[in-house]
């Protein structure tokens, strides 16, 4: 197994580039992390579906990286990059072998895995894929972020039957009480999706009841 040394990630359950990374984010400080070249169609996969690799895969892959931790070095299952010529990739397994988190890697960084990987033949990793995402290159994480909250709080409130709260909501966005709560919940959310001037103001109504 090959290996790169002192390099740093920050690992998410979805993929952002290092440009969208979070002053806030749990940055992991590596010693050192297991390298392995794929090809074109696996890197592909791995970066944009959420898969399983087989058992076969997973007993090679039982090698565990380091990792910079509290001035000690913890180690890590499951934990590598995978690349190509051109582009790489870290990811972090469970024990069932599926892809729980994944990081890309700062621009110098890469640059000096894919040096590595060029040198290397490629190797084959067997495994399934559970469920494809499409990218979408059109939202940056921030815009993302905010979706996913306001989705959540307008679910939290639904769930909990808050009526009042959410025939307010639709009364700010549409100036006129709703038929129902259902009504109310689902023309909201078709709101959220068109991300226009109602999509602003649940934001700041939520970001405002979350810090009370």
């Amino acid at each position: 197994m090959n290996y790169i040394y002192d390099i740093i990630l920050n690992f998410q359950k979805e993929y952002y580039d290092f440009y969208e990374w979070n002053n806030n984010d749990h940055i992991y400080h590596m010693r050192k992390i297991p390298i392995i070249k794929v090809n074109n169609k696996q890197l592909l996969d791995i970066k944009n579906s959420i898969i399983k690799f087989k058992i076969d895969t997973l007993k090679f892959l039982n090698v565990k990286a380091e990792q910079f931790k509290n001035n000690d070095i913890a180690k890590l299952k499951y934990t590598f990059i995978v690349g190509n010529n051109s582009a790489a990739i870290a990811i972090k397994l469970n024990n069932a072998g599926i892809v729980q988190l994944k990081s890309s890697l700062l621009l110098d960084e890469q640059e000096d895995a894919i040096e590595i990987l060029r040198l290397k033949k490629e190797i084959k990793l067997n495994y399934q894929i559970i469920k494809k995402r499409k990218p979408n290159h059109f939202k940056t994480r921030f815009e993302k972020e905010n979706e996913n909250f306001i989705y959540n709080e307008l679910e939290h409130i639904f769930k909990h039957k808050n009526f009042q709260k959410l025939n307010y909501l639709y009364l700010e966005c549409f100036n006129k009480p709703a038929d129902s709560p259902e009504n109310a919940y689902t023309k909201i959310k078709e709101e959220i999706k068109k991300r226009n001037k109602n999509f602003q103001k649940l934001y700041k109504i939520f970001k405002m009841t979350k810090q009370k």
